[in-house]
Parts: C-alpha cells; structure tokens; sequence
C-alpha cells in the first residue's frame, strides 16, 4: 500500500496557533490530528513573527503534544499585511491575463507594489460602461517582508512551507461546498482586521477589508485575550464589538445593494472565538439578512472536545494543497 500523503494547515493569529494534519485518499479528506496552542502577549503583532525563539517553541510544542507527522506546512493568515481588492480589467485571452493583473495591480493597491507580493482569484465576467467585456479579480497582496519571515521561521523548526493562504479564501471554500448554490457573504472578524466578502457559486463579487478602528481596538483585543485565557469576556466589550460589526455590517450591505441588481440572500459570521454565538445572536436582531453560523465540514470528524468551525481556515488550506 502507497504512503498517503498529509498536509498541516496553520492558522497565525497574534493570540495563538491552530493546525490541521489532514490527509486524502482518493476523492474523500481525512483529518489526522488538530489542535491550537495559545502565543504570550508580543510574539505575534502586527502579523509578524517578533519573538522568533517563543513562537518556535510553542509550534514545536503545539505538533508534538498532537502527534502531527508531517512536515509540510500550508500557512493561511489573515491580518493587516494581507491586502484584498476586487478589481476589473479588459478581457483578454487567459494566458495573457497574468501579466496585465501584476502590470495594473498598483493601481488598486495603496502599498508599493515592490514591497508584496501579488496573487489573485478570476471572480467572473462583466461589461464596462461602454459594454466591452471584461475579467474581474480579487487581487490579494501580502508584505513580501512578513512571507520571508514565516518561511524562514518555519523552517528553523524543520518545517518546509509548501503554500501561504488567505484565511478568508478557505474559510469561502469551506462555505461552497454547504450554500446551496446561493449569493452569500462572509463578515470575518479577527483581532486585526474586519472582511467582507460576497460570493456566488464560483464568483466573488465584492471584497472589503478594514483595520480596526482605535475606538474599537481595546474592545477587540480584550474579547480575543480574555477568552483565549479562559476568563470569560466583558459585557461592555461584547457590545461595543456588536454594535461596531452591526454598523460596519448595514453599510456594507447598502452599498453593495446601490451596486448589484441581485440581494444577498444569507450572511455567515466567522470569528475564532466563544462570542460568536452571541454576537450572530445580536446580528440577527439587528440586520435584515439571514444570519448564521456556519456548520463547516459535516463530513469530517473532529477530534475530541474539537469544534470544526475553529479549524475551517487550517481544514480548507490543507485539504486546498493535497495532491489530487
């Protein structure tokens, strides 16, 4: 019998480190171990890496204790380094499409471009004003200094990375498989930053990403920390959060509604945290659309005392750079 092969998807936040050992096996996914460690205060900020000693320490700790095997690593992040843009461009033939996005990506990005590097997902087909056809894109560009970083810290652990994935593109093909077919959005709230997205079978049509606001940034941060230290969370931070996203949330919506003919049909709220089942609960009180969170993976098994909706962004960007 041939060896299967296994990838670990690992998710970095500035609280703590999720991974996901999973393997395939003809056309169905198999998870061979999971777990999460939790970061001291500092080795994380920013989206990178500032303790590189402390954070090697805890991912050596973290595939230890959950008797991870493999050594590759596919990494997904999701921070203020981690730019997103929906953008359009004349439609040209496929394999002419690379150059011009990476040509014309500056336009849309208000970082140097020599600074990121660049990557993007066709998200359909349109017409312009003038009703020539053209390709729109997600492009999403990352610090090229913060991917170094990754890569040369992983590899001090003996650890090769074999990808670096946004978080919230596998969070969407986690979601493909469960929407039914219909026109949702994601709101994803992490302790950097605030994504919106909106996607329709194989289409992305709207991308929005926020850093949090300071007025909001002790809120957030205080929810993330008290609840990764297992002290519980501060009613006058849940709903500062909860009226932040609320708002944040409606003009979104509004906007994208003055924009497309076609409603959102239902919203799916992610957030690594224990809150976020009050606050879909709040969400749903307060916003017209559908509201819910999703039951990502039915089809996997999680390990014991495991949630599958922690893990969905380590899950999908596994399972994304599996051999076929």
């Amino acid at each position: 019998m041939s060896k299967v092969k296994s990838v670990i998807g690992c998710e970095i936040s500035a609280n703590e480190i999720k991974a996901v050992e999973m393997a395939k096996n003809g056309t169905s996914y198999s998870i061979l171990a999971m777990g999460s460690i939790p970061l001291e205060e500092g080795v994380v900020e920013e989206g990178f890496i500032r303790d590189a000693d402390k954070f090697n320490t805890a991912i050596t700790e973290l595939l230890a204790a959950g008797n991870f095997q493999s050594s590759n690593v596919a990494i997904c992040v999701n921070n203020e380094n981690v730019l997103m843009r929906y953008a359009s461009f004349p439609k040209v033939e496929s394999d002419k499409l690379h150059n011009m996005v990476l040509l014309q990506a500056q336009e849309f990005i208000p970082i140097p471009i020599q600074e990121m590097e660049v990557d993007y997902v066709v998200a359909g087909e349109s017409v312009d004003d003038e009703e020539l056809p053209q390709t729109n894109v997600m492009l999403v560009a990352a610090r090229r200094q913060m991917l170094e970083s990754y890569i040369n810290i992983f590899t001090a652990s003996k650890l090769q990375v074999v990808d670096i994935d946004s978080s919230l593109l596998s969070y969407c093909r986690g979601l493909n498989s469960i929407c039914g077919g219909v026109k949702y959005g994601v709101v994803n709230l992490t302790d950097d930053v605030l994504n919106f997205i909106v996607v329709h079978g194989e289409e992305i049509s709207m991308v929005r990403s926020i850093t949090i606001p300071e007025r909001n940034q002790e809120a957030v941060a205080n929810m993330f920390k008290l609840l990764r230290d297992g002290a519980g969370y501060s009613e006058e931070d849940i709903e500062t959060v909860e009226k932040f996203l609320t708002s944040e949330t409606s003009s979104t919506i509004s906007y994208y509604a003055m924009q497309n003919s076609e409603p959102i049909d239902k919203i799916y709220f992610i957030m690594n945290s224990k809150a976020a089942k009050d606050i879909v609960a709040y969400l749903r009180e307060n916003i017209y659309i559908p509201i819910e969170k999703p039951a990502f993976y039915p089809e996997l098994q999680a390990a014991e005392g495991k949630d599958l909706y922690d893990y969905a962004s380590c899950i999908g960007t596994a399972a994304a750079n599996l051999e076929g």
